[in-house]
């Protein structure tokens, strides 16, 4: 079976690499298409290693995407109109879309005008406006590419994003009535990203709950949606740890003398600069009697690495000093070392929750003003204020109070964590590997067979 899987950026690869692997030890052939073909050092490692290690992958940049500007400008007011909806969670990010406009007078004339966003925000011109983008024909060169390689799939992901080629492919696969697979990527892809402007023939969703906002904000309809659990997380299962506490605090540049909490950073969308947060937050352990010893080490985010250039404290390690993904064998298990050892983790609002509750380790949160609409006020975020797994503190002193609870050995989440890794991350089965399930059902669906066991109801 011939299975050509899209993907806006090769660096999304090592959320997939596991599904790979399976369609390739079943035999099928497995063609990777990504964006971003003019940055070509932006090439994952996991990527190189399937082209060295497996005779039935390739993979290769998409074609060159379409430059038609009235294409972007219905997509992205589609998505601008999507958030307006009565029914969206969060509908205070219709004003990161607007920006998005390519056509800035409409941009400019949607900031102002309250009547033009009540027209939007009705259901019959929100579909109207989706009605138009099936009048655009798919790309030619892209027809070609498919009637060439004859795909038996075509499957895409984050696909949500309006201007990716993806859409393209989906779109050119569908006039020729090859089945069609997007795969929703993450948690906050839903809520956050857009919306789906051509429906394929299934959705891959993690979980019950995102199988809700497919239907619920995106009118995906129910019996096209397939529930996976979540295979990015898969490597966390099989884990363990590499080095006992004293070498790893150790090497993390910690005292092993004494406890310590791991804070684990945001994107810089979410948080923006974190040290004067984390201070804060160090100096309310330091105040309470029961804490005062333990050590915060912080793990910045990739992609907002650089606030803690030349930080210092003498409460706070920062480590590793050069952030980078988790995406190489050392990396990953310096991140799973981290977090195993630590008392608890503490964060803003992060998908390393989402790791943590796999280690069965306590989550503390704070609400705050500061990052109000970027906790309570976010889709993605009430997920796991619903999942009742985070310790939610209103302020550090309450914090530290929590913490201090944990140092004696009172985990009251506990039920609750491992509750939400059933429901969340593996909803069927602990045992099961998300990427198996994906595999499967990516074949399934390839030949047209009925898959109800993994079909949303």
């Amino acid at each position: 079976m011939n299975i050509v899987f899209v993907i806006d950026n090769p660096a999304l690869f090592r959320s997939f690499e596991k599904t790979f692997r399976y369609l390739c030890a079943l035999g099928h052939q497995v063609k990777v298409l990504y964006d971003h073909y003019d940055r070509p050092h932006i090439v994952d490692r996991a990527l190189k290693a399937c082209q060295a290690e497996l005779s039935n992958f390739e993979a290769m940049p998409m074609l060159s995407r379409r430059k038609w500007l009235r294409l972007s400008n219905v997509r992205e007011m589609v998505d601008y109109a999507n958030y307006l909806r009565p029914r969206h969670p969060t509908p205070w990010e219709a004003r990161r879309w607007r920006r998005k406009i390519i056509f800035k007078p409409i941009s400019k004339a949607l900031k102002y005008s309250k009547i033009a966003n009540k027209l939007l925000a009705n259901n019959g011109i929100f579909l109207m406006l989706k009605w138009m983008q099936r009048l655009i024909p798919p790309d030619q060169d892209i027809l070609r590419w498919l009637k060439t390689n004859r795909p038996d799939v075509v499957v895409s992901s984050p696909y949500i994003l309006p201007r990716t080629s993806e859409i393209e492919y989906i779109q050119a696969a569908r006039a020729l009535q090859i089945p069609t697979i997007a795969i929703v990527l993450s948690w906050d892809n839903l809520t956050t990203k857009g919306t789906f402007h051509i429906i394929p023939d299934a959705v891959f969703v993690w979980n019950d709950a995102l199988a809700k906002e497919a239907t619920s904000l995106h009118d995906v309809p129910p019996d096209k949606i397939f529930i996976t659990g979540a295979p990015v997380f898969d490597f966390w299962f099989e884990m363990q740890p590499s080095l006992d506490s004293h070498s790893f605090c150790s090497k993390a540049g910690i005292s092993a003398d004494q406890a310590f909490v791991l804070y684990l950073c945001s994107s810089k969308y979410i948080s923006g600069d974190e040290t004067s947060f984390v201070k804060a937050f160090a100096k309310a352990l330091r105040n309470n009697p029961d804490t005062r010893n333990i050590s915060v080490l912080v793990r910045p985010h990739p992609l907002n690495a650089t606030i803690w250039n030349g930080f210092e404290d003498e409460n706070i390690a920062v480590w590793p000093k050069e952030a980078s993904w988790v995406d190489t064998e050392e990396v990953k298990q310096d991140y799973y070392n981290s977090i195993y050892h630590s008392a608890a983790v503490v964060g803003v609002n992060t998908s390393a929750f989402l790791e943590a509750a796999i280690l069965d380790k306590p989550c503390v949160t704070i609400l705050t003003e500061q990052y109000r609409s970027k906790q309570s006020e976010r889709g993605h975020f009430r997920h796991l204020l619903k999942g009742n797994f985070l310790e939610v503190t209103h302020s550090f002193s309450e914090s530290a109070s929590v913490i201090a609870g944990i140092l004696a050995g009172k985990d009251s989440k506990k039920e609750q964590r491992q509750r939400f890794v059933r429901d969340f991350i593996r909803p069927h089965g602990l045992d099961r590997y998300a990427s198996e399930i994906m595999a499967k059902t990516i074949e399934s669906t390839a030949l047209r067979r009925d898959i109800q066991q993994y079909r949303y109801n």
